[in-house]
Order: C-alpha cells, then structure tokens, then sequence
C-alpha cells in the first residue's frame, strides 16, 4: 500500500482554489441578485393588487355594468351624487349614502354595492356615465361607462 503525502506551502498547497471558489460564489451571487429583485418588486405589485380597497372597486365597478345595459332611462339625482337607473319594468337608484354605494330598487330597503367612501360623483356625458370616488385610504378612482339602449 502507498501512502499519499501532503506538503504544506509551496504550489501543492491548493491555497489559490480559496480565492477562485470565493470569487466564483461572488459572480453567482451578482448574477441571481437581479432575480431576488425582480422577485420582490413582482410580489409587491401582486399584494397590492391584493388590497381590500381596490378589489373591492374592481367588484363595484364589474357589478355597476350590469345596471347599464339595456336602460330605458338614465339620470342623475342628489345632484350627481347618485343616478337612477330605468329597465324594462325594475327602477334602480344607485347613490352615495354616508360612507357607502347603495343600491335601491324602487326606492325600498337598500343594498350595500361599496363602503369606504368619502365622495362620489357621476356624471353623464353622452352615453358616457363617469364615476369618479374617493376612498378613504386616500386613491381616487375614476371609471366611464358605455350606457347601452335596448
């Protein structure tokens, strides 16, 4: 049997392996860096989108298009803090009541569409309905509507 012996110092050291591992872990390090950041800056645009606030406006506001196909009539009420909505033989008023969105339907009981609010205004422009809200966690959101006759 032979036996292997190791010298200390000199070039069969392998004292040089130290410094390329470590220069090659920073060039791994410096190239994945790019991808944690482009990682963290992706996941916070998805929570944000996650925000109560704003998924509850995107169901407000998909829920609202329903009200305007098919109207016989449209028109304000509250001076444009709400609208009033005419359908084959259903009347609708949707109105900003204290802090929240309510729907009415001929004007009994109420249903609550969207809370958190501290104004809203619409405003008919052609066969344009515009909402324009302010939330209380500060955004203002603004949306048009395509109104559609029968």
């Amino acid at each position: 049997m032979r036996r292997v012996r190791v010298i200390f110092g000199g070039a069969s050291s392998g004292s040089g392996f130290i410094y390329f591992n470590a220069l090659m872990d920073l060039v791994l390090v410096a190239s994945v860096m790019p991808l944690i950041i482009l990682f963290y800056m992706q996941s916070a645009v998805y929570l944000e989108d996650l925000d109560a606030g704003k998924l509850e406006w995107r169901l407000f506001t998909a829920d609202l298009q329903n009200y305007l196909t098919a109207v016989d009539s449209i028109e304000l009420i509250n001076e444009g803090s709400g609208f009033r909505v005419t359908r084959d033989i259903d009347e609708y008023d949707i109105e900003l009541f204290g802090t929240v969105i309510r729907k009415q339907r001929f004007n009994k009981g109420h249903e609550i569409m969207l809370t958190d609010i501290i104004t809203c205004t619409f405003r008919i422009d052609g066969q344009l309905l515009k909402v324009t809200a302010q939330l209380k966690n500060g955004t203002e959101e603004r949306t048009e509507y395509a109104i559609t006759r029968p």
